[in-house]
């Protein structure tokens, strides 16, 4: 890190310790994530912003879960910045308007939005990378109306690992805006680019988790040469209907910990492609019944031509 990046990241760092100290600093926290600390928080809801779109949603299919909002502390800054640096986690954002629960309704109006076909979409406005490319392609009126009483906020970036403010422009920051004017219309180009910037910083999740937790068999490997093949371990998890991050992640660390072609012994297999199992009980499923034989079959299968990133790799049929 530069000198300059340093005084960058000391000067927002006691940014967001200012607003902490006066209570004016908050977290929109991915429900994946629990603070261990006692703060005042509220959990968002899976509403629907406009009454028509009740009959819309499937609502009996939805896994989609709303962040919570949370009022942060020094402390509780602290164990944000120490624990969660490489994760996902959410974003900070500082209010002077400080009724978590009026807080919490002018974010509710955000869960959803209104698709580029007129249908609802639920809005990961928590996520990091989404609200940069949202506050990058929105209209200065949108933005004005989804800032509302924020002063900024703080979005964590995990490549830099520094956290980037960005200011409300309105000097009357502390104003709501009408629960009319909250229905966000987005783009079929926002969509295109907020799921790209997911995708890089999915890339960039799993590669400081391999770093951190399964760090010998990507010692030797430079970042570009891992972040490269985690993306096919990507793809291939996808594969087989695998799609939240922990999961994502685990077939990533199996694939480097036991042979990157693990998935072609019948037993992995089976279980993997098991059209009665929901993709998201597969991984644990593999934990619970897997044999030490069947683990050891497949470290002896190991495939050491596989990571030839020049071709296309596919599952055997």
């Amino acid at each position: 890190m530069s000198i300059n990046a340093q005084a960058l990241y000391r000067s927002t760092r006691e940014q967001l310790e200012v607003w902490a100290d006066n209570g004016e600093l908050y977290a929109l926290l991915d429900s994946f994530f629990q603070i261990p600390l006692p703060l005042e928080k509220i959990r968002l809801e899976t509403k629907d912003t406009d009454p028509v779109f009740y009959e819309l949603i499937a609502w009996d299919q939805v896994t989609y879960e709303p962040p919570s909002l949370v009022k942060l502390s020094r402390t509780a800054l602290e164990w944000i910045l120490n624990s969660l640096s490489t994760e996902r986690w959410g974003l900070f954002f500082a209010s002077k308007a400080q009724n978590v629960t009026e807080l919490a309704r002018h974010f509710q109006k955000f869960v959803i939005a209104k698709g580029p076909d007129s249908n609802p979409y639920f809005l990961r406005f928590h996520d990091a990378a989404v609200l940069e490319v949202l506050l990058r392609t929105w209209t200065e009126e949108e933005k004005r109306i989804f800032f509302g009483p924020a002063m900024a906020f703080g979005l964590p970036d995990l490549d830099t690992m520094e956290i980037s403010l960005i200011w409300n422009s309105e000097k009357d920051e502390g104003v709501y805006p009408k629960p009319e004017d909250c229905l966000i219309q987005l783009k079929q180009t926002q969509l295109k680019l907020c799921g790209e910037a997911i995708d890089r910083d999915l890339v960039r999740v799993i590669y400081w988790h391999l770093r951190n937790h399964h760090a010998r068999p990507v010692q030797f490997l430079d970042r570009p040469t891992l972040e490269a093949r985690i993306q096919v371990s990507i793809s291939r998890a996808r594969g087989y209907g695998l799609g939240t991050i922990s999961d994502l992640a685990g077939f990533a660390a199996l694939m480097f910990e036991l042979a990157p072609n693990f998935d072609e012994h019948p037993s992995f297999r089976r279980i993997l492609e098991d059209p009665s199992l929901p993709s998201e009980v597969k991984m644990r499923k593999l934990s619970q019944v897997i044999s030490d034989r069947d683990w050891n079959e497949a470290i002896s299968l190991y495939d050491r031509s596989y990571w030839n990133l020049r071709k296309t790799r596919k599952r055997k049929p």
